[in-house]
């Protein structure tokens, strides 16, 4: 087998629908039921000897000479033979609405669309797959991992048992809250061998109160200042995870520049998928402002990466879709009371292109 990754031996991630994969990239076509947990050979179909579709996005990342799921999972291995990585989004409860997420991962959204139902896929029953000796990394997502009651049990009862030592935590978290009850989040953490808290904010300010609609930025800066000063006093490290959309390459400039001045690491995430809001969509007309736009950040980034972004930006090969990115947002604008479209540069396009009868030209 030449294709190999780790996380198809030593990895699980736990979906709230009730189906688990090796890893959150896994195409979502492949996923199993969880009742496959108890199956030592779960994911054995998955070793070929040339890269497996279903893998697609890793496979994308490294072609363009990008960090992959892959790569991080086969730096991480160690030589034990049982579950290693675990990544935990059980549940879609989750306190925003971000404009290219949806109700499957965002139970705010559901009770937008009409449904109040909170996907969740309990894993108390499993916990003895889960939790090994060989346990070493875990993720948590959602939904909002930090207000997932599941998740605070499963922590303290690591540091009950003296497991906490030995496991290493990572978050991508929208960092609205860092308070659960009366648990002192920091000092828990402290326990744990280290913790990275991946901070997915696109932007500052207003921009970011309307792309992830229900957050309060001064809120969120607050949490992320207590962050910022308790790195010092423990294990914790505070990165920034932007994911770079046609909805905020206008303003991600300022959030680098915010991330320099304070000190904080960012890990830019590119969107792929909805469709209309991504890069490649970014009309002909408005090419020359998000290569600007990419210019300012260029020092922060890797070449490939930002080679892959100019390239996406260049190519727009789907720009076709930007009528339906102008209704996308226009129709939350209106759901939400907000004005995001008013901060993005596509009146005078919208306008034309919706607008201008062309018929008798």
């Amino acid at each position: 087998m030449s294709w190999k990754c780790a996380a198809i031996d030593h990895g699980v991630t736990i979906f709230s629908n009730g189906k688990i994969g090796p890893c959150c990239q896994i195409r979502s076509d492949y996923l199993k039921p969880i009742s496959e947990l108890r199956n030592e050979q779960r994911f054995v179909d998955l070793k070929t000897e040339y890269p497996p579709s279903y893998c697609e996005k890793c496979i994308g990342k490294e072609e363009q000479h990008l960090p992959s799921y892959r790569g991080m999972f086969n730096r991480l291995e160690t030589s034990s033979e049982g579950l290693q990585f675990v990544d935990i989004r059980n549940t879609n409860l989750c306190n925003l609405k971000c404009r290219y997420c949806g109700p499957h991962f965002s139970s705010s959204w559901a009770k937008e669309l009409g449904n109040s139902t909170i996907s969740n896929q309990p894993i108390e029953q499993y916990k003895d797959i889960l939790i090994t000796s060989d346990l070493h990394w875990m993720c948590f997502t959602g939904g909002e991992p930090l207000i997932n009651p599941e998740h605070w049990d499963l922590l303290k009862e690591l540091v009950d048992t003296d497991r906490a030592g030995n496991i290493s935590l990572m978050y991508n978290t929208n960092l609205t809250s860092i308070k659960f009850k009366d648990i002192d989040v920091v000092n828990l953490w402290s326990k744990f061998k280290s913790v990275e808290i991946q901070c997915s904010i696109d932007a500052i300010g207003l921009p970011l109160e309307y792309i992830r609609s229900g957050c309060n930025w001064n809120k969120i800066e607050s949490n992320l200042q207590t962050l910022i000063n308790s790195v010092h006093k423990s294990k914790i490290s505070v990165s920034l995870s932007p994911v770079l959309s046609i909805l905020n390459i206008w303003f991600v400039a300022d959030l680098f520049a915010y991330a320099n001045q304070n000190g904080i690491k960012v890990n830019l995430i590119v969107l792929t998928g909805p469709d209309y809001l991504a890069l490649d969509v970014i009309p002909d007309q408005l090419k020359e402002q998000a290569l600007a736009q990419l210019e300012l950040i260029k020092p922060y980034l890797l070449s490939s990466m930002f080679t892959h972004l100019s390239r996406l930006i260049q190519n727009n090969i789907n720009n076709s879709l930007f009528n339906h990115t102008i209704s996308h947002i226009l129709l939350l604008d209106n759901n939400r009371d907000e004005k995001l479209f008013d901060l993005l540069p596509f009146k005078e396009i919208a306008r034309d292109q919706l607008l201008k009868n062309h018929e008798y030209e």
